[in-house]
């Protein structure tokens, strides 16, 4: 007789290493925003999101019956999840036609990740710490996960613990790994396997995934088309295939909504409010398709500095020719116009202002988004 998992408290030690992690303090780095490009199709990587943005993944995988019905049947999954201070982030995934627990379609996993350790922060690895509940599976899970990139390529492992993999008495362990080629700053190529350390053969196969992904020019959103064998990809899903079961075909679709955008923001400081800098100014651009400070005050004679500090293309363009919005483009009489060109993450672009006046600029993918920037230049004294 299956026990309840409420009279079994012993498994709550799974959670104890997330709990004490989430405690620690985190480093002071930005957040990477989710890229299916630097995930594989089974596996949830080491990502977490800023405060502020709420992610929606859309994933559905089908397959095709044997002859004489060839019936397409279909395993939807869906993703939502928040960020949070500290490297923190919360969410849910959904599966609406899982085969985990027999008789049980509608599989729900409610969890948590972490994440202390980034490369962009000087670690030698991206480290992430999963917690979750299962609900069909009544199990609590978790999961390390280590990633590592190596040039275009970057390499994923992960070890998985179940209190009731199934609904299945006793704790249940899997490992699993993955690599992602990264061809062009827009596509890449990966794959991944995943394997219960006890798993039974004739019911209990090997799952595997091989996907192209794909990111929208110069949006956040990315897609992933790909051939695997599990249905969902909770913990528990993606830690097994279907031996009966064909490999599936699906696509999975993000979606991040900056709600910090909308909420919670001051106003914009008025011009005669914005401060004078002494210095040359340095202006960046973030995920939130923003500048950073929006305006700056400067004399005749000094430069501003932009650099892009998101996962995103952007450009600083001042030019009336190429604006969608002749609102979002000011120029003084006499001052030319300019234009940054695309600025792949990391780059920088720099201008010097000799004519004093109010300068108006955007980004040209993202300005119908609000990505608008003003420098103020005072005459020199």
């Amino acid at each position: 007789m299956r026990i309840p998992f409420r009279a079994r408290p012993r498994h709550a030690f799974l959670l104890l290493p997330f709990l004490a992690a989430a405690l620690l303090p985190a480093p002071a780095s930005a957040s990477a925003a989710q890229s299916l490009l630097d995930r594989t199709p089974n596996l949830g990587g080491t990502w977490v999101s800023d405060p502020g943005t709420v992610h929606f993944h859309f994933l559905h995988r089908f397959s095709v019956s044997d002859d004489p019905s060839r019936k397409v049947l279909n395993t939807p999954t869906f993703l939502l999840a928040t960020g949070l201070p500290a490297r923190l982030m919360a969410g849910a995934r959904y599966g609406t036609n899982s085969v985990l627990v027999e008789g049980f379609p509608n599989e729900w996993e409610f969890f948590g990740r972490y994440n202390p350790l980034t490369q962009k922060a000087g670690a030698p690895l991206d480290v992430a710490l999963h917690a979750g509940y299962n609900v069909g599976a009544e199990s609590f899970d978790g999961e390390l996960t280590v990633a590592r990139r190596i040039g275009p390529v970057r390499l994923l492992a992960a070890g998985r613990a179940f209190s009731g993999f199934a609904r299945d008495e006793g704790e249940r362990f899997a490992v699993a790994g993955g690599t992602s080629l990264r061809l062009h700053r827009w596509v890449a190529l990966s794959g991944d396997v995943a394997a219960l350390l006890d798993r039974d053969a004739a019911s209990e196969d090997v799952a595997w995934g091989l996907g192209l992904h794909l990111q929208i020019p110069y949006s956040p959103h990315t897609l992933s088309l790909h051939v695997a064998t599990p249905t969902t990809t909770t913990l528990q899903g993606g830690s097994y295939g279907v031996p009966s079961a064909s490999a599936r075909w699906g696509f999975e679709f993000t979606i991040p909504l900056t709600v910090s955008r909308y909420f919670g923001s001051a106003a914009p400081a008025a011009e005669a409010d914005v401060p004078l800098s002494e210095g040359d100014p340095v202006v960046t651009m973030n995920d939130r398709l923003g500048y950073e400070p929006a305006t700056v005050r400067i004399r005749a004679g000094q430069t501003v500095r932009w650099r892009n500090t998101s996962a995103l293309i952007h450009t600083v363009t001042a030019d009336p020719a190429k604006a969608l919005d002749p609102a979002h483009v000011a120029l003084p009489r006499g001052a030319e116009p300019f234009d940054s060109g695309d600025m792949a993450p990391g780059t920088e672009f720099s201008r010097t202002f000799t004519v004093p006046g109010t300068y108006k600029y955007f980004c040209i993918p993202h300005a119908p988004a609000g990505m608008v920037g003003t420098v103020i230049v005072e005459p020199r004294q």
